[in-house]
C-alpha cells in the first residue's frame, strides 16, 4: 500500500512528459492530494512551503512528474 494513495489513484490524469506544462490543478493533485492538512475547497489560496518548493522544482524540471510517481510507487 502506497503512502500516497490519492496521488497514485490520480496518476493517470497527470502529464508525464516534462515538456507539457502542469496546470495549477495538476500541481495540487501532485503535491497536496495526500497531505493531511489539505482540505479541498478550503483555504486553497494558502500555500505551504513544501508546495512552493516542489512547484518551483517541477517547473524548473529539477524533478519530473514521472520521477515523483516512480518514487512513490517504489520504482525509483
Amino acid at each position: 500500500m502506497s503512502a500516497f494513495p490519492k496521488l497514485c489513484a490520480a496518476a493517470h490524469l497527470l502529464p508525464t512528459d516534462p515538456s507539457v506544462p502542469l496546470s495549477d490543478a495538476d500541481l495540487v493533485r501532485l503535491i497536496c492530494s495526500d497531505c493531511p492538512f489539505y482540505k479541498e475547497g478550503e483555504d486553497e489560496e494558502l500555500e505551504c512551503g513544501a508546495f512552493r518548493l516542489l512547484r518551483h522544482l517541477v517547473r524548473k524540471k529539477v524533478v519530473t512528474v514521472q520521477a515523483i510517481l516512480d518514487a512513490v510507487r517504489g520504482e525509483g
